[in-house]
């Protein structure tokens, strides 16, 4: 019995300190939303079938992998900096390239990641949704699915917790086209406990995600 009180004890935490981001996030921006209360879910799956929520409406939200290249430019703050250190500004944005980066998909729960259409995608972007007016352009040899240690050491998070505002976690978001579609979308709240209702338009206009054709039918 006290195992049982010290695990819902946790779980309450767990809730409380985990919805914070999301919705302070949306708060934040004035967007309107609706929290969903639920059973313990773990996948989007889970949420449509406990919600009795279309899954064309669901987020499934994936971290993908990139093996290639990411030149992020700096901030226009720090563009001007480096031109009155007479820096080569070329040089400033080279210095913030990193071989190895992450991206997050969101799209719906009845479908799966199509991995070739991301990298193409991110080939041709040019940065969409990057921190603090940062532009970037992307580009990848390689892109694979995030294994769970990824995703808990890189993004400080659990399995099952991933929820679809890439800003959050400093990452470029990508929003497949089938989801864009819907009116409104159901997503993770960040525990395993709540989900949130927002349209598409307020998450596109807050988010700014690259948006194209990134599922398919079958894996």
């Amino acid at each position: 019995m006290p195992k049982k009180k010290t695990s819902k004890s946790k779980i309450k935490k767990e809730i409380k300190k985990l919805s914070n981001s999301v919705t302070k996030l949306l708060d934040a921006a004035k967007v309107k939303y609706k929290t969903l209360e639920h059973k313990v879910v773990f996948t989007a799956h889970d949420v449509s079938a406990t919600t009795k929520k279309k899954l064309s409406e669901i987020a499934k939200v994936v971290l993908v992998k990139v093996t290639g290249t990411q030149t992020v430019i700096a901030s226009p703050e720090a563009l001007r900096g480096a031109r009155q250190s007479k820096k080569k500004i070329a040089s400033d944005a080279l210095a913030m390239t990193n071989k190895d980066y992450f991206v997050l998909i969101v799209l719906p729960a009845g479908k799966y990641v199509d991995l070739k259409a991301v990298q193409k995608a991110l080939s041709s972007a040019k940065g969409g949704s990057l921190p603090a007016g940062q532009a970037g352009t992307f580009g990848g040899k390689k892109v694979s699915m995030a294994s769970e240690k990824d995703i808990t050491k890189y993004l400080k998070t659990k399995v099952g917790l991933l929820h679809p505002f890439g800003s959050e976690y400093n990452l470029q978001t990508l929003l497949d086209k089938n989801l864009s579609r819907a009116k409104k979308m159901i997503a993770s709240a960040g525990t395993y406990t709540h989900s949130i209702e927002l349209s598409l338009k307020d998450f596109e206009k807050l988010v700014k995600p690259i948006k194209g054709a990134f599922a398919k039918a079958k894996r």
